[in-house]
């Protein structure tokens, strides 16, 4: 199983959400439409809590990732990976008003997927992830823009690696 946390305009049946359910993985989608960063964070977290022993794969694209990357740094035992898709790290907002510094704990296996014609969210923040992270991030930057929209058999495979 996998949570899956939607961008800033996307919603719970954009394209990646559906090309995860189309591989065959169970995805748990929040609506975060309208929602701030703290709502989305809270949205996340309850669903974490609610399926913590069964451990779900958490991921999140955009403003969602910011979002699940965070909820990771505070349930990492909850959690059997992260997987996030060109992460928001460019936005400061409450909770997390220095995204820069997110550090992901060692023991949470984490893909990061970042479309390196990225006009939106820089990729090398992802790099930069792995960096602040001690190496343990795996990124892998592919040639796409944001939306990762010819890289979703990508983010499907990423998902089934990290156990979804």
């Amino acid at each position: 199983m996998i949570i899956f946390a939607h961008g800033l305009f996307g919603n719970p049946d954009g394209a990646k959400l559906q090309a995860l359910r189309a591989s065959g993985l169970t995805v748990a989608a929040p609506d975060g439409q309208k929602q701030v960063l703290q709502e989305r964070i809270d949205t996340i977290e309850r669903l974490v809590l609610e399926h913590g022993d069964s451990r779900p794969v958490l991921g999140g694209s955009s403003y969602g990732g910011l979002a699940a990357a965070y909820v990771a740094t505070r349930y990492p035992e909850k959690i059997r990976g992260l997987l996030l898709a060109a992460p928001a790290f460019s936005i400061a907002e409450d909770p997390v008003p220095l995204p820069e510094e997110l550090v992901i704990p060692i023991h949470v296996p984490t893909v990061v997927i970042h479309g390196r014609r990225d006009a939106i969210v820089p990729h090398t923040l992802s790099l930069d992830l792995k960096t602040r992270s001690g190496g343990h991030v795996a990124v892998e930057i592919v040639d796409d823009d944001h939306r990762l929209e010819g890289s979703l058999e990508r983010l499907c495979e990423l998902a089934r690696y990290l156990g979804a």
